[in-house]
């Protein structure tokens, strides 16, 4: 047994959650998979897997053994890298998944950049916000925003947001503008749609210890955040949004801000990857340019 082959097929298994899965994505046969893991356990005298016809997880030795194997893995894939490619910048392939809003903004025309100061980096780079399985899907870094759930990848915040409350100049010329949220039921306020179930998002406030949630009831509610932005330029009504996506028409005077001392904490953007990339120079490189563009908008 090829006890590095081994532990690559074994975090393989964990990853994927499953011995067929593992089988598929490394062009063996199940029963090699099931093979190499036997093997493993019985060089290690433990068992690393629980596992049923229904369901499989890790017994705390296999746990510890796989924090400890991506390590070795990952040591490896650097110790390759630095003698094979010692005189060589970061080069290599790179899948990426962003959020559409981040990547039109902030992203994607900072990426010339990127592609200057490294160009022996490809990227290949998925727009949208559909909630993937990393690992199965292939992707090596992705950028999420809010909480994120429990997993083996490794995650870093990028940039905090805020939930601001903005509106046109000329809205606020016709309309003035509210003082305490508990007012906005007076004023044309427009409304977002969380995409997956049509419901109104409400909004929330935070002044000290006090807060406060306000449910618009709005003549415009979208399921899209940028034309909900262009209504508000256009004055159409009060928006209430992520900092992040508000930072463009405020910095330009095309929305100013209302109830700016009732500023909620809004989620964090992240940016997740595989630990077996941790020390891989290509997403050092990558996440150090998205910490570079992005920083600069956390409040």
């Amino acid at each position: 047994m090829d006890k590095l082959d081994a532990l690559k097929v074994f975090c393989r298994v964990v990853e994927l959650g499953g011995f067929s899965r593992a089988a598929d994505m490394l062009g063996m046969s199940t029963s090699s998979v099931t093979n190499q893991i036997a093997a493993l356990e019985k060089h290690f005298n433990i068992k690393l897997l629980n596992r049923s016809t229904r369901s499989m997880s890790l017994t705390d030795e296999g746990r510890h053994c796989y924090e400890q194997a991506l390590q070795l893995l990952g040591d490896m894939d650097e110790l390759e890298a630095s003698l094979m490619h010692s005189n060589q910048a970061p080069a290599g392939s790179i899948r990426v998944e962003l959020p559409a809003i981040i990547s039109r903004l902030y992203i994607a025309p900072a990426l010339p950049r990127f592609i200057a100061a490294y160009p022996d980096i490809s990227l290949k780079i998925t727009v949208g916000d559909r909630n993937i399985d990393m690992v199965e899907e292939g992707v090596d870094v992705a950028v999420r925003i809010g909480d994120l759930p429990s997993s083996n990848l490794i995650a870093k915040s990028l940039c905090k947001t805020s939930y601001l409350c903005c509106a046109a100049p000329a809205f606020i010329d016709r309309y003035g503008q509210p003082q305490h949220p508990q007012e906005l039921a007076q004023y044309p306020c427009l409304g977002f749609l969380r995409p997956n179930s049509r419901q109104l998002r409400a909004w929330q406030f935070q002044k000290g210890d006090e807060k406060f949630s306000h449910l618009p009831s709005p003549l415009l509610a979208m399921d899209h955040v940028e034309s909900l932005i262009a209504s508000a330029k256009a004055g159409a009504g009060i928006i209430q949004h992520m900092s992040i996506s508000l930072a463009g028409p405020l910095r330009e005077g095309l929305l100013v801000p209302v109830l700016s001392d009732w500023a909620m904490p809004g989620p964090d953007v992240s940016v997740l990857f595989q630990q077996k990339h941790h020390r891989a120079a290509k997403i050092r490189v990558f996440v150090e340019f998205l910490e570079e563009v992005l920083r600069p908008y956390s409040v």
